[in-house]
């Protein structure tokens, strides 16, 4: 029923995305250039709605085998409602933040999927949360949330790192939850992807997701995650799954450090993220796409190598540390080369 379920969670969302587009101006759900913004026009912010019901079209389907569809329905729900309405009005912060916890207690106390053990980082033995479990899932879910929420500043960007992602976690699996769940929100973001991706193609179609989608990837990420995590005999290290997701956790913790030394609020939007960057840098939509998604897809052959060959927690946390030391670097190296191409390619 995997294929089936994959087919209609791609055809439910490409056609919602479709049916919601004159709905979505009438009510003014869409999103209009200005300040940080640079698209051109008013574009609908439908994606995260289309992928919500692509997505659970076809869990329908996979009951049997995904026991938590429930609790996932809810925990999505919460975040695609807190979602839309901050989309269309703006919440306050606090209210956003509430209702991912909320997320967090579901996924804990409904589905039962704490990150109880971290691993053995620093080659000390495994360290496990024990009293801190719940409060060390709720940082690390919140962040992830985030770090997709953040990251979602430029067209294909967020879609295409989530679903380097969950395709890792399809690949280790842990049993028959992760892997299925993983493999029908792919087949929802690919959906999305064919309104999002920066071509000509789909101009007159250009579609967000919004917050009510960023959010639900981040949730999908960590959810798919902790099934893997806590299957049978757990399929993979929580250190490895590090590497599926490094460009989003980079981008969010090399904001806050910048933030933070410049003496602004880590929460606070500004247009210092790592697409940002490049984007200044001179290079296209499609090259930073390529340049970040081209950084998540061999950081995420790193992880996958490194589970399947054995490599020690200690030895993959310390060289995962050190490359997010460096990421920023990196990306900001990159975008001054392509400055510099591009004033010789002017000058000449």
């Amino acid at each position: 029923m995997l294929i089936p379920a994959m087919v209609i969670a791609f055809a439910i969302t490409t056609s919602l995305i479709v049916a919601l587009r004159p709905v979505a101006r009438a009510i003014g759900l869409v999103d209009r250039p200005g300040g940080r913004k640079r698209h051109e026009g008013e574009v609908p912010i439908i994606g995260g709605v289309g992928m919500y019901a692509g997505l659970f079209a076809a869990m329908v389907l996979l009951q049997a085998s995904v026991p938590s569809i429930a609790t996932l329905f809810a925990a999505c729900s919460i975040l695609v409602i807190v979602g839309v309405v901050d989309d269309r009005y703006h919440v306050p912060t606090f209210v956003r933040f509430a209702a991912q916890i909320a997320v967090v207690l579901i996924m804990v106390y409904g589905a039962g999927l704490p990150l109880a053990s971290i691993g053995d980082p620093f080659g000390t033995g495994e360290i496990v949360m024990g009293r801190f479990t719940l409060i060390f899932t709720v940082l690390v879910t919140l962040s992830m949330i985030n770090a997709y929420n953040m990251i979602d500043g430029l067209d294909g960007l967020a879609g295409s790192l989530a679903l380097i992602t969950l395709g890792c976690v399809a690949i280790v699996g842990g049993g028959a939850a992760a892997t299925e769940i993983a493999l029908v929100a792919a087949a929802a973001i690919i959906g999305f992807l064919v309104f999002n991706l920066p071509a000509k193609a789909n101009s007159q179609f250009k579609t967000f997701m919004g917050d009510a989608g960023s959010t639900v990837l981040g949730l999908l990420v960590v959810w798919t995650t902790l099934t893997a995590i806590n299957g049978s005999g757990q399929a993979i290290s929580p250190v490895h799954c590090l590497w599926f997701a490094s460009v989003p956790i980079y981008d969010l913790f090399t904001c806050f450090v910048r933030r933070a030394l410049r003496g602004r609020s880590p929460l606070q939007p500004a247009r210092d993220h790592f697409h940002h960057t490049l984007r200044r840098g001179s290079l296209s939509n499609w090259q930073v796409l390529i340049t970040l998604g081209g950084l998540q897809l061999l950081y995420a052959v790193i992880g996958l190598t490194a589970h399947f060959a054995n490599v020690p927690d200690v030895t993959m946390f310390t060289l995962w540390a050190l490359v997010g030391c460096t990421q920023w670097w990196i990306i900001k190296r990159t975008a001054m080369r392509s400055r510099v191409a591009v004033f010789r390619s002017r000058s000449s």
